[in-house]
């Protein structure tokens, strides 16, 4: 394959011969056995090559002695300088957490930088358009595909600080650049050119010729690699190792029988080695160019974080091509085999899970071969994502989903869908306790890692990711951890997202943010709401109180520190209460549900107009109805009625409070609402109506009891529809005006005039107060006494037999 810049060279071994056509699209030749007829052209994607093992050596952007890079799966994994009290968090993760939906800090579109798509730095993804990204924990590199010309499209390198969104464009056209990024450099090949790049302000820091036809160019710090393919049908591979002074030492391996690979390819160097896999396994000394191995094989290549190769091999029997065994290649240049045709490394390990890898579908420990089991079903190119120590799991992506298995025992814990993203330079990030991955509908999830509920959702939009044309879903997108920064790309978005916690945990670690003196657990915001459980309601002259028992979802427990959270109540006549709550001045902890004991007593303050019901119409008691995604939901001790507890945590800035919970579990808070909150769908006038019938009817048996045949104050009469006080009367405000009164006096009771035979109208709601007088002149007295006026409160007799003659009498 040849650059888009440049005559074609000879092609890879398992490739055709034919030349490029125009802009820059696989030979004629194209597309291999299996592939769809036109397929580059029609946009189709090829299928996803087994994940790059390139990025051994890309480190941090802190001085080196503070810096540690590790390479398992060939993911850039780094520990970044912190605090004495700070975890050491797992190389790979995210260093900052994302337990609630995190907001967009930042995102640039394709055609904001003169270009049409973002495509990969990687030569044989490129050619496909296909997007991808190299990186390190302070900037982003991929390359920006402008308009076609009659030698390709034109490419330029872009780089994005991941912290502020700030960007650079190198002025120079390539067509690829390394998968590493090493000490703030990473290298390009453009116009028979290595370029050496400085990342954090895009300028060339050095240049030296290449050949024009290099297919691939690779970095570990100390040197740019590129391979030429020659020798007829691509019998032969030339590696060269240059640096900003020239080019050092050429090499040519002389390749056996290529296997059939498609356009499937690797390039990637390490501090050892440098090796290919295009059909053929070619790896040399990155120091001399003294051959290690050359054999047929397919890519696959891990680095592990010894500084050994894991490579698949393979033969031809007969016409069919058949992997296997594994070579693993150490440092000093042994090999061992091993029985296997596939081989994938976690992308994040935890300590106790480094050196054990997916052979097939059995997990390896290469310390000793063990097999420690084999997972029945998944297929073959199936790779781990993360690897948790403490026997705890092992994250595999297989076929669209995401499964959850025990290290032990590979028994499955729980499995999800996922999106199929093409290209090798992602994978799905973790904050260790949720992994983010992309979904089929081209969004973002984040899965619990204890259950593999959906934290959080993102769809599409939110990822500026738009469907490609002729399509209806656009492609799954990519996502990348970059220091506390959750990152992702599109074909045409790059989108930075900042963390919405505190600092991320160790995968498999309790879920807490840190440890104080004396062994005081603090509690960390959870990606679901609390549970929510009603225990008891009463009125007071504030409002609508209602009494919870909270627990936390996480077992890290959870904290309520947002200035917005809206507490809806509602059963099945509509809605109770709903308000917004400003927890940012006083932050809460909640106990999760195991430490618990009598857990968090919440006491939550409806006022006037955030309440649509009165503690006598509501059950005697409740039983929980399970809440729906992202809500919490509970019961109340009260026995036989049902309510749904929705919580909403809203926005929230800055890193949440340290907060404990009392070494009993025991806790109490309160908190008045700042004003009604309705959740999206809420049909609020269905609720005011039925809660205007549910409370006539429950005020029905009062009134025959205690009120019948006897003289009241009539406070007021509504009907929807009525044009009075200077303004158009509906059923909300009939109730409202209802809880008003109800609230200032300590019992006022309702009427529907359609039921009482004393009033003259139909339809129309009648307030009237609890007291009883001995006869009308008594009940006026009370309305001057209340300061209304003879409008607004007159004598009533109540009773249930005669008409409305001689049961009103108003007063001047």
């Amino acid at each position: 394959m040849a650059p888009t810049s440049g005559p074609p060279g000879p092609t890879p071994p398992g490739y055709p011969t034919a030349g490029y056509p125009a802009q820059g699209y696989p030979p004629g030749g194209y597309p291999p056995p299996g592939y769809p007829p036109g397929a580059p052209q029609s946009g189709w994607q090829p299928p996803q090559p087994r994940r790059s093992n390139t990025k051994a050596y890309a480190i941090t952007g802190i001085a080196l002695a503070c810096v540690l890079a590790l390479v398992i799966g060939g993911v850039v994994w780094w520990k970044t300088s912190r605090s004495p009290d700070d975890p050491e968090l797992v190389a790979g993760q995210l260093t900052g957490s994302f337990p609630t939906t995190p907001s967009a800090a930042w995102r640039i579109d394709s055609a904001s930088v003169g270009g049409e798509a973002f495509v990969s730095v990687l030569s044989q993804e490129s050619q496909y358009r296909t997007s991808g990204a190299a990186h390190d924990d302070d900037t982003l590199v991929t390359l920006v595909s402008g308009p076609g010309t009659a030698d390709g499209p034109t490419r330029r390198v872009l780089g994005v600080d991941v912290e502020t969104g700030g960007r650079w464009i190198f002025d120079k056209p390539v067509t690829s650049c390394s998968p590493s990024i090493v000490d703030h450099t990473i290298a390009c090949l453009g116009d028979a050119t290595a370029y050496f790049i400085d990342t954090r302000t895009g300028q060339q820091t050095g240049a030296a010729p290449a050949p024009a036809s290099a297919f691939g160019i690779a970095y570990n710090g100390k040197a740019a690699y590129v391979r030429t393919f020659g020798g007829g049908a691509g019998r032969s591979v030339t590696f060269q190792k240059i640096t900003p002074s020239g080019t050092e030492w050429e090499r040519v391996v002389e390749l056996p029988e290529a296997l059939p690979t498609g356009d499937s390819s690797q390039f990637i160097a390490t501090e050892h080695f440098v090796a290919s896999a295009d059909g053929v396994v070619a790896v040399v000394s990155a120091d001399d160019g003294r051959e290690v191995l050359a054999r047929p094989g397919r890519t696959g290549m891990d680095a592990l974080s010894d500084g050994s190769l894991l490579v698949t091999t393979g033969r031809m029997v007969g016409d069919m091509p058949e992997n296997g065994p594994l070579v693993r290649i150490r440092p000093d240049g042994t090999t061992d085999e091993i029985a296997g045709a596939t081989a994938s490394a976690p992308v994040v390990a935890t300590p106790g899970q480094e050196g054990r890898v997916l052979i097939d579908t059995a997990y390896t420990d290469l310390a000793d071969g063990d097999r420690l089991w084999s997972m029945q079903g998944l297929q073959q190119y199936s790779s781990p994502e993360l690897a948790v120590a403490e026997d705890r799991e092992v994250v595999v992506r297989d076929n669209g989903k995401i499964i959850s298995v025990d290290t032990r025992t590979g028994q499955e814990r729980w499995t999800s869908p996922a999106g199929r993203a093409y290209g090798s330079t992602s994978h799905s990030v973790t904050d260790g306790e949720r992994l983010i991955t992309p979904t089929a509908e081209g969004g973002l999830v984040a899965l619990d890692l204890e259950g593999g509920a959906a934290a959080w959702t993102l769809p599409a939009a939110s990822l500026g990711n738009v469907p490609p044309a002729g399509d209806s879903t656009p492609r799954a997108a990519l996502t990348f951890a970059l220091g506390d920064r959750l990152v992702t790309l599109t074909s045409t978005a790059i989108t930075g997202f900042a963390p919405t916690g505190p600092r991320a945990i160790v995968p498999g670690t309790e879920r807490r943010s840190a440890t104080g003196d004396g062994g005081t657990t603090y509690v960390t915001p959870c990606g679901s709401p609390p549970v929510f459980e009603p225990q008891s309601f009463r009125t007071a002259s504030g409002g609508l109180v209602v009494t919870f028992k909270v627990t936390a979802k996480c077992p890290g427990g959870d904290v309520l520190y947002g200035p917005q959270t809206r507490i809806t109540i509602s059963d099945g006549s509509g809605l109770i209460a709903s308000g917004n709550f400003d927890f940012q001045r006083s932050p809460v902890a909640v106990p999760s549900l195991d430490d618990a004991g009598s857990g968090l007593t919440l006491e939550l303050t409806y006022p006037p107009g955030s309440f649509f019901r009165l503690p006598d119409t509501l059950p005697d008691g409740t039983s929980a109805e399970p809440g729906t995604a992202g809500s919490g939901s509970g019961e109340s001790n009260d026995g036989g009625g049902r309510y749904l507890v929705d919580c909403d945590k809203g926005p929230t800035s800055g890193a949440p409070p340290s907060l404990t919970v009392p070494e009993s579990g025991t806790s109490s808070a309160s908190a008045v609402a700042t004003g009604p909150a309705l959740p999206a769908g809420a049909d609020v006038t269905a609720s005011s109506a039925n809660a205007l019938r549910l409370q006539a009817d429950s005020d029905r048996a009062f009134i025959l009891a205690n009120l019948n045949n006897r003289w009241v104050a009539q406070l007021s009469s509504k009907r929807p529809g009525l044009v009075a006080d200077g303004r158009t009367w509906d059923d909300q405000a009939i109730l409202d005006e209802l809880l008003a009164l109800r609230l200032r006096f300590n019992d006022v009771r309702l009427l529907y005039s359609d039921e009482w035979p004393i009033f003259s109208y139909s339809g129309w709601w009648v307030t009237v107060a609890a007291a009883t007088f001995p006869g009308p002149a008594e009940a006026n007295n009370w309305c001057r006494a209340q300061g209304f006026d003879p409008d607004h409160c007159f004598a009533k007799l109540i009773r249930t037999t005669g008409g409305p003659e001689g049961t009103t009498v108003y007063w001047k």
